[in-house]
């Protein structure tokens, strides 16, 4: 698990595949009480208390696993929610996009390039050996969000 600040209401957490494999996403009950862990694990090892009304959208994808953006709503009666969660959890089946600076020759037959104006982006269309994808990780930024 990774964790991207984005600002104060604003945050992204990154599960891999492997983290995730045993989570039905589609289960709301089962997928609230992962996220209860999550959020103990966001307060024990990174230091971010999370608390108040978020929107919380799980965007999917085969070959990665989850990221979860979590969004924050300011509301006037914000003592209402202290040390509680209240969330809207929306699933988003999605596949990412890895944007590169160079194209990998190694991944050429695992990939589909995909260049727009001076941005290139790789998309997944064979399973990729976990060599593979922590060398593609390291080069790119992933795009979810399309």
């Amino acid at each position: 698990m990774s964790v991207h600040v984005i600002n104060d209401n604003i945050l992204d957490i990154y599960l891999k595949k492997e983290i995730i494999k045993d989570i039905d996403f589609k289960d709301k009950e089962n997928l609230e009480n992962y996220l209860k862990k999550i959020f103990r694990i966001l307060k024990d090892k990174y230091d971010i208390k999370i608390e108040g009304y978020y929107e919380i959208d799980a965007y999917i994808d085969n070959n990665y696993g989850v990221i979860l953006n979590l969004n924050r709503e300011d509301f006037d009666y914000y003592d209402y929610f202290k040390n509680q969660v209240d969330m809207k959890i929306s699933i988003i089946d999605n596949e990412f996009l890895y944007e590169v600076e160079d194209i990998p020759k190694s991944l050429l037959n695992k990939v589909n390039v995909i260049i727009e104006g001076d941005k290139i982006y790789l998309k997944i269309n064979k399973e990729l050996e976990d060599i593979e994808m922590m060398k593609l990780l390291e080069s790119s930024k992933i795009i979810y969000d399309r």
